[in-house]
């Protein structure tokens, strides 16, 4: 097994400043200069986080950032030859900020003692000063430099308002998930830790579930993007967050766009329907029942995703004839990546188009659900297509049919070869150019 190196992992601090001045704390180390090494890597952990909180405020204005050296200046104002404010700044730093987490933080209190002990004539029963062995230092060495070192600056709690403020600015350009996705990871979530990003999902679900002002209304798609990466990212979490706190997370919007977004969202993440409290629960069941998109992506509520594809088929041939969008379409697709879904679905789409009850209808509905997906219908699925239109003469009897099913005729020959039997499907012969 390969040695853990010093030296490689050094390469990866953050800062210029820092790596070059623990290459000093290094030489001291190699000389077997343990108290030295000891003393100046205290300086070195010191510096490197006062440079951190620097670049918190210069970056993003952090207010914790801010406070935690306001209070430092003031320490060292006062009086210049105290140390006190290096202790301080470490418990600040660890109260305030997520820069350390509980055994970083210890890690560091620890360093702290072994370099007063090795920076102060402290001497031992046999008169001797204190000397950390080689195997303390490398620790301390280690310790350092991965819970410290080579991490960029995180965000505090306070970058809320940085955010949101950015994705409103940059709404125009950051229109579409993956554009969100890229550029928030990029330009946030590379600095934050899983305490900060749950607070987060707290704070947006409030915005996107909850709140109906103008500025939630005008930012709900984004901040529903946001919420989505944040959820992507902490999906182990999500259960015991919502469940910890019921009351916060069942306050929820009654009507409009906010159930709606909060019912694809359960579509996405159904796991947490069942944690939320009756009163969510009623008012979630409402927007399935009576809007037509929360039907169409709300199948958490069913036992099963197979069962929620029959009862939408049931909805597409009733009388209720109901009309699908695009969306709609799309986000019954995405509701699961299983090449059994995939067939499922394509049958909704030929059921959709083969309830058409005119040809106009026949038209636009075939524009809608055939060319989109035609890549994904396999053997049964084009059988089970070319059925439909076999059966609803508004479809096969239309002018646009024979131009239009040319794509049809495309997806056969690739999938069947020369296997596929016409002939049983009168439609194509009469209806169809096969030399297009």
């Amino acid at each position: 097994m390969q040695e853990f190196s010093l030296e490689k992992i050094s390469e990866s601090i953050h800062y210029g400043k820092t790596k070059r001045y623990f290459e000093e704390v290094l030489s001291s180390y190699h000389n077997k200069n343990y108290r030295s090494s000891v003393v100046m890597l205290w300086s070195v952990a010191v510096c490197d986080i006062v440079y951190k909180l620097q670049s918190l405020i210069d970056l993003y204005d952090d207010t914790s950032a801010k406070e935690i050296l306001r209070d430092l200046t003031a320490i060292q104002q006062a009086d210049s030859k105290s140390a006190a404010w290096e202790v301080k700044l470490i418990d600040d730093v660890f109260g305030k900020t997520n820069l350390l987490d509980s055994s970083e933080y210890e890690n560091l209190r620890y360093l702290q003692k072994q370099r007063h002990l090795s920076a102060h004539p402290v001497l031992n029963a046999d008169r001797e000063l204190h000397s950390p062995n080689k195997e303390t230092v490398r620790s301390l060495l280690r310790n350092t430099l991965e819970d410290l070192l080579i991490k960029p600056p995180f965000y505090t709690q306070h970058i809320l308002k940085e955010i949101l403020s950015d994705l409103e600015e940059s709404a125009s350009v950051l229109n579409n998930r993956a554009k969100v996705k890229k550029y928030v990871e990029s330009r946030y979530f590379s600095r934050t830790t899983v305490p900060v990003e749950l607070n987060l999902i707290r704070s947006f679900w409030k915005f996107v579930f909850k709140l109906e002002n103008e500025d939630c209304e005008k930012n709900r798609k984004i901040n529903l993007h946001l919420l989505e990466v944040l959820a992507a990212r902490n999906s182990r979490e999500l259960v015991s967050l919502i469940s910890g706190d019921k009351d916060y997370f069942s306050n929820i919007s009654a009507v409009g766009m906010p159930i709606l977004f909060l019912v694809f969202f359960l579509s996405k993440y159904p796991d947490l329907y069942e944690h939320l409290n009756e009163d969510a629960v009623l008012k979630i069941k409402h927007c399935i029942i009576n809007d037509d998109m929360g039907k169409t992506i709300g199948w958490f509520e069913k036992e099963s995703l197979e069962k929620h594809a029959e009862d939408i088929l049931t909805w597409i041939v009733s009388d209720e004839h109901p009309h699908f969008s695009s969306e709609q379409f799309d986000l019954l697709l995405g509701m699961s990546d299983s090449e059994e879904w995939q067939n499922k679905f394509c049958e909704l789409v030929s059921s959709y188009y083969g309830a058409s009850l005119s040809y106009d209808q026949a038209d636009s509905r075939f524009q809608l659900t055939i060319p989109p997906y035609i890549e994904l219908f396999n053997k049964k699925s084009l059988i089970y297509l070319a059925q439909k239109i076999e059966r609803n003469g508004q479809c096969h009897d239309r002018n646009r049919a024979r131009r239009d099913y040319v794509i049809i005729k495309k997806r056969i020959d690739e999938v069947f070869g020369n296997e596929f039997d016409y002939s049983e499907y009168t439609w194509f012969s009469r209806k169809l150019d096969l030399g297009d």
